[in-house]
């Protein structure tokens, strides 16, 4: 009978795709908006004007390019497929209105494949609808953006007057909450409005809760595991063996454990939030997908996980401003794999790091956090970033005081070298991003890239660094980080060179 009843499952998981709008308007408010590209060797273009979807979660472009050989796309460190296997590769990539957006894609038309940067810009002032110009309804950029990138108020009633016995206490994070209630029953709330009550094991569920509650029973396991940025804090909660289904290929996690896991098949690909495999979701029986905001790009693919009995958890830590809000999610998966004892452990580690260093007075010293481009331009963080935060709690001060706008969701600035050089010159310490810009070896390799560094003070005083692991992975770590920037800053000695996360240009 069982068998029977899965059987028809999967039918109707089918049935459902198959009737399915191919319309993406159902996905959310759909425009056209001009775009441009510079970069690369200026021969190719993307299509313009390009298709734009805004929805709750964010702008989601569709980037045709005048070449049939580009195989992924990287963007703020994500990396994205085509969405079709005919014609000139096209991509379905998040982006924002009015700033130049940093992107790049790995093209196979030469003998290897080679990784070429470029530079998007999205212009808001040619949005059109499908038959109306907004142009000139008033709406400004500001407004667009606070409306695709608010995040809400957290729920955590129960309902039918229930009151929690205690609560989890957060010190840094605002996008998430953990209540307790009588019986050992636990309210989970995110800031997007959703709830999740964990009944103890072998519980029945209480009369009177509200509707929309999700129910997850725990042990929570064969769970699907989109969001990247969580991947760190399974693998230190020892809770790999949780996780089933990935939404990143092997190839892409440098994290020792999912590695290892992927390539012994004790965790398997199940595609990316926009493709999920939902047959091999299914016949693995997912208790919970976890996706990153990403996905509400694609609410279609939500409602189709749920529709299938698959409970569906939003990380919202990309949300939060502060470095150890970050870490601090750490926290909800303690909770999620009865590792709470644990997960609150490895979160005091990174609070003493941070406090250890943060209680000091601060250095004076001023650094700045940057790559070049291949375009020529310095990329560099908005300042209120998390990165310029961890600098700030380190006993430093980001070079940059009012730069970038603190309502838009990217994080990155494009600034010309000249613009860059007239400020960073005259801080006191550089260090260079390797994530995207890729790794540096050298001093005179750095600057090579650009023969105005060579008037920086930071490099005629030696204080040029280089990370050299990908943060976006390590969210765990944010407080080692922010050690290893204080230690850059204050220990002078010629024979530190090399810390956790950065080792200096010689």
């Amino acid at each position: 009978m069982k068998k029977l009843l899965f059987f028809i499952l999967i039918v109707l998981m089918f049935m459902f795709s198959a009737c399915t709008p191919s319309d993406e308007g159902s996905k959310g408010e759909t425009y056209s908006v001009n775009v441009s590209l510079s970069g690369g060797s200026g021969k190719t273009m993307v299509e313009s004007p390009a298709k734009l979807i805004l929805t709750e979660g964010g702008a989601v472009a569709t980037i045709k390019w005048s070449s049939p050989h580009y195989d992924y796309m990287l963007v703020e460190g994500t990396k994205y497929t085509p969405v079709n296997t005919e014609g000139n590769s096209t991509f379905e990539i998040p982006v924002v209105l009015n700033e130049d957006m940093v992107v790049i894609a790995d093209t196979t038309a030469m003998s290897d494949a080679h990784e070429i940067e470029y530079t998007l810009h999205f212009d808001s002032s040619t949005l059109k609808s499908l038959d109306t110009d907004i142009s000139n309804t008033g709406s400004t950029d500001k407004a667009i953006d606070e409306s695709i990138f608010a995040v809400g108020a957290l729920n955590r009633s129960l309902g039918n007057g229930w009151e929690p016995e205690s609560s989890m206490e957060i010190m840094y994070a605002d996008n998430f909450s953990v209540d307790y209630y009588a019986g050992n029953y636990t309210l989970i709330a995110i800031a997007d409005g959703s709830r999740y009550l964990m009944p103890p094991v072998g519980g029945t569920i209480p009369e009177g809760i509200d509707a929309d509650i999700t129910i997850l029973y725990p042990p929570v396991e064969n769970i699907y595991l989109v969001a990247t940025s969580a991947m760190c804090l399974f693998d230190d909660l020892d809770a790999l063996d949780r996780i089933r289904l990935s939404g990143t290929k092997v190839e892409d996690w440098y994290i020792p454990g999912a590695k290892t896991k992927m390539q012994a098949g004790d965790i398997l690909y199940a595609g990316n939030y926009r493709s999920p495999d939902y047959e091999l979701i299914m016949t693995n029986k997912c208790g919970l997908a976890i996706e990153s905001t990403m996905i509400n790009h694609n609410p279609d693919v939500k409602e189709k996980l749920e529709d299938v009995g698959i409970s569906v958890l939003i990380d919202h830590s990309s949300y939060e401003t502060h470095p150890l809000a970050r870490t601090e999610w750490i926290k909800l998966y303690g909770v999620l794999t009865d590792r709470e004892t644990l997960a609150q452990e490895l979160f005091d580690e990174q609070v003493a790091y941070m406090e250890e260093v943060s209680r000091l007075e601060n250095t004076g010293q001023t650094v700045a956090y940057f790559y070049i481009n291949s375009s020529g331009y310095a990329v560099t963080r908005k300042s209120g970033d998390y990165v310029a935060k961890m600098i700030e709690l380190a006993g430093g001060n980001y070079i940059f005081d009012n730069l970038g706008d603190a309502t838009t969701a990217t994080s990155t600035i494009n600034l010309e070298m000249e613009k860059f050089y007239a400020t960073a010159k005259n801080a006191d310490y550089i260090i260079y991003n390797s994530t995207i810009g890729g790794a540096v070896s050298s001093l005179d390799e750095l600057l090579s890239k650009n023969s105005l560094m060579r008037e920086f003070k930071a490099v005629k005083n030696g204080n040029v660094w280089c990370t050299d692991k990908n943060l976006y992975q390590e969210t765990t770590q944010l407080g080692v980080m922010i050690s290893d920037i204080h230690r850059m800053l204050t220990e002078n000695d010629d024979s530190l060179t090399q810390l956790n996360f950065m080792y200096k240009l010689q």
